[in-house]
């Protein structure tokens, strides 16, 4: 089955491509499409290929209960996390992309053509942006990068080491203007080194789908909306049943997210005090500590815990600051 060509003037075209126009490109990329782009809105779902199996479960149980809600699943139809998003999407007979970095010929990895297989008969679309018979190469992985956030509402980032390429992902997203999600991580942990970085630099901490549906406004598409989205998809799909999202994700609490224009709701002692120490003038570590009196310790463990909840923001040299909103 060959690919359809969209050049960006064909009126089917997506608008939102024309963002990725540089000085150094005058025209965004050439589309070649295989199955049918969704019509209700998109979220992509993005991490390591070298995920935890905790990840796993929790990307497919994230995209299972965002495609209950009405959005379509994007991701990048890699290894772990990608193809975890993907399978969560069929768990819930959902729309679902794949935006690859090789050809629609030359699937990669080559152990997911069945995978990619299912998107098509569920529905969903291959989206690359070189014609079919192009191998993949590291340098499309990081342009279909871009894609893939332009497209999308939101680009949720859940595992992601210092180098992972998810972050590249989210560095488009932050480019471009769309919301950027981010699973909290344990920091010393590898694998969650890059959310830990990600969050630093504004993200939006996330636990569950409910967090991501609230980022984007509060709504989820409406019914009519949803049922449309679904109707190509309906009985064709692998079963399987929505999984639940779990209470928990490393540990983090559930539904614990910083207030829109305050704190959060639950703040131990150190927390609240190194919170009301700070200001929107940066401050360093030995600052706060002779401020709260707290030893050192301390003062940098609640820093570390209102970053990851995004409430204080570290910036060079040791310095942290209220966030801004």
């Amino acid at each position: 089955m060959a690919s359809i060509e969209i050049q960006p003037a064909d009126p089917s075209y997506p608008a939102q491509l024309w963002a990725l126009v540089t000085e150094t490109e005058a025209a965004p990329p050439t589309l070649y499409l295989r199955g049918a782009l969704p019509a209700c809105p998109g979220v992509a779902i993005v991490g390591t290929r070298a995920a935890s199996d905790e990840a796993l479960r929790f990307t497919r149980a994230l995209a299972a209960a965002l495609g209950e809600a009405g959005f379509s699943i994007w991701s990048g139809g890699a290894r772990g996390v990608d193809a975890a998003a993907h399978e969560g999407a069929l768990d819930a007979r959902a729309p679902t992309v794949v935006v690859g970095g090789g050809g629609h010929a030359r699937p990669y990895p080559r152990e997911h053509a069945a995978l990619f297989a299912r998107v098509l008969a569920a529905g969903g679309a291959l989206l690359a942006r070189v014609p079919d018979d192009t191998p993949p190469l590291p340098a499309l992985f990081l342009q279909r990068n871009a894609v893939l956030a332009a497209l999308t509402l939101a680009t949720v980032v859940v595992e992601a080491g210092v180098e992972s390429g998810a972050r590249s992902a989210a560095a488009a997203a932050r480019r471009l203007g769309r919301h950027l999600c981010v699973v909290p991580h344990a920091p010393w942990s590898p694998r969650g080194v890059g959310c830990a970085l990600e969050l630093v630099s504004g993200a939006r901490p996330i636990t569950r789908a409910a967090d991501v549906i609230e980022v984007l406004g509060g709504q989820a598409p409406p019914p009519r909306a949803r049922r449309r989205a679904r109707r190509s998809a309906r009985n064709r799909s692998p079963g399987g049943g929505t999984l639940p999202l779990p209470e928990a994700a490393f540990g983090a609490r559930t539904g614990v997210l910083p207030e829109e224009n305050g704190p959060p709701p639950s703040m131990s002692a150190a927390e609240r005090a190194v919170l009301d120490a700070l200001d929107a003038r940066p401050a360093h570590v030995d600052e706060v500590c002779e401020r709260t009196g707290l030893p050192p310790r301390r003062a940098v463990e609640a820093l570390l815990t209102l970053t990851l909840q995004a409430v204080v923001v570290e910036g060079p040299a040791g310095l942290f600051r209220r966030a801004l909103r």
